[in-house]
């Protein structure tokens, strides 16, 4: 373990890296998650076709050919990445082919009852989905948006194969230089797994506050 704890700073900062990217690229999946969701329910026939299409291609194709074809393949037509860059937009285009379906459930989890009685009162859909529909969804897509966000946190562990410099990446020159590839791994390990706790943690007491204002 004298090895593993040598590479203890080295391993922090790849740790924050991995969790900032993370971080900011869930935010962003889940914008336009809901965005899509909405346009994927109430949107024109082409849009929602488009969207379906876009849902059943992320989840039809490897996670780790898609980052290929984004950071390798565009690079043969003149389309160049930082690795950084790469990293971001294909988490981003990765996560919204999820968070599509998870918002979509939740909003039809809603009851019909609900839309009925805004549509009674005068509101508008916009009004409605912001202030009754979303609200309650929320409630319901807690614990799969958890399940989410610790998904796009392990993406991150291919992210090395394209140069960025994380935990992985580390960890991968940490073996290459010591041949100690045991204990370095471990670490990595133990590191995601904190992480990973540290996001289940978050969820569990947002389901709990959420709970308690049904």
């Amino acid at each position: 373990m004298g090895v593993a704890m040598h590479y203890v700073g080295v391993y922090a900062a790849g740790a924050l890296k991995d969790f900032g990217l993370t971080v900011v690229s869930t935010v962003l999946s889940m914008i336009l998650g809901v965005l899509a969701a909405v346009g994927r329910l109430y949107g024109p026939r082409l849009i929602r076709l488009l969207i379906s299409w876009y849902v059943e291609l992320i989840r039809g194709l490897p996670a780790i050919l898609q980052l290929f074809i984004l950071y390798f393949g565009l690079n043969q037509v003149g389309i160049t990445f930082s690795p950084l860059a790469a990293a971001l937009i294909w988490l981003v285009l990765y996560g919204v082919g999820y968070a599509v379906e998870i918002f979509r459930s939740g909003i039809m989890a809603v009851a019909q009852g609900q839309r009925e009685a805004a549509a009674a009162l005068g509101l508008s859909s916009g009004t409605t989905m912001r202030k009754i529909i979303f609200p309650q969804a929320l409630v319901a897509m807690l614990p799969p948006l958890t399940s989410f966000v610790v998904l796009q946190l392990k993406n991150t562990t291919m992210l090395y194969l394209i140069g960025y410099a994380d935990i992985m990446y580390e960890a991968r020159l940490g073996v290459d230089a010591t041949n100690q590839a045991g204990p370095l791994y471990v670490m990595a390990a133990i590191a995601y797994l904190i992480m990973s706790f540290i996001i289940g943690r978050i969820g569990m007491r947002m389901e709990r506050r959420a709970a308690a204002y049904r």
